[in-house]
């Protein structure tokens, strides 16, 4: 089994809480659509050898728990050229593609810069116990459950900088001791400061 497919493997069969959804697991066909577009976004990103990963925090409910695809939306799969045309799938067929805040700040900004590898720390979609439509920061443990899985996507890339968008990612990598900086996460009103700091480092990779 290729390195890629394994990965996607090994995130459809973790087990998570009843105030969690493993958004790539089972063989329902949203999830199995996920998996296609998460296998279709990292074998590009392979093929662009980016040196600079942007890590969040966990998917929002609007955006990459619809995708599967990290700081997307559907509207982004659809209408952004690094998405648009290439085989991404999106559920909504006949209303309007869902948008989510923070992918859109990201993916506007991105135009400015080389693209870099996107991913969070916790991969699957924290929410608030009996509402699934409804964003929850993961806790403690969740995200030292997503440590392995940041691990084994810096074995699969040649990453020199990471930059962690939010406390809660930078926590993780401070305690695995690897190099990073840190940046404003967009959401809550940090559109401006991530904007700025991004622009601060992307400009020195």
């Amino acid at each position: 089994m290729h390195i890629m497919d394994q990965f996607i493997e090994t995130l459809k069969k973790e087990k998570v809480s009843d105030e969690t959804i493993n958004l790539y697991r089972g063989e329902s066909k949203p999830a199995q659509l996920r998996r296609q577009n998460l296998a279709l976004y990292l074998n590009k990103m392979q093929r662009m050898k980016p040196s600079v990963l942007l890590l969040g925090e966990a998917p929002g409910y609007k955006g990459c728990g619809i995708t599967g695809v990290p700081f997307t939306s559907e509207r982004i799969l659809t209408e952004h050229p690094f998405f648009k045309d290439q085989g991404y799938h999106i559920m909504n067929r006949t209303g309007k593609p869902e948008s989510e805040i923070s992918a859109t700040i990201v993916w506007n900004e991105l135009k400015h810069h080389s693209i870099p590898l996107i991913w969070n720390i916790f991969p699957f979609h924290p929410h608030k116990l009996n509402n699934k439509r409804a964003n929850r920061t993961p806790n403690k443990v969740e995200l030292e459950a997503g440590k392995k899985f940041l691990l084994r996507l810096l074995e699969m890339f040649s990453i020199e900088k990471i930059i962690t968008l939010g406390r809660k990612p930078e926590s993780m990598v401070r305690e695995l001791e690897l190099k990073y900086t840190y940046v404003r996460h967009p959401a809550n009103g940090g559109k401006n400061k991530f904007i700025s700091g991004l622009r601060q480092e992307m400009s020195k990779s």
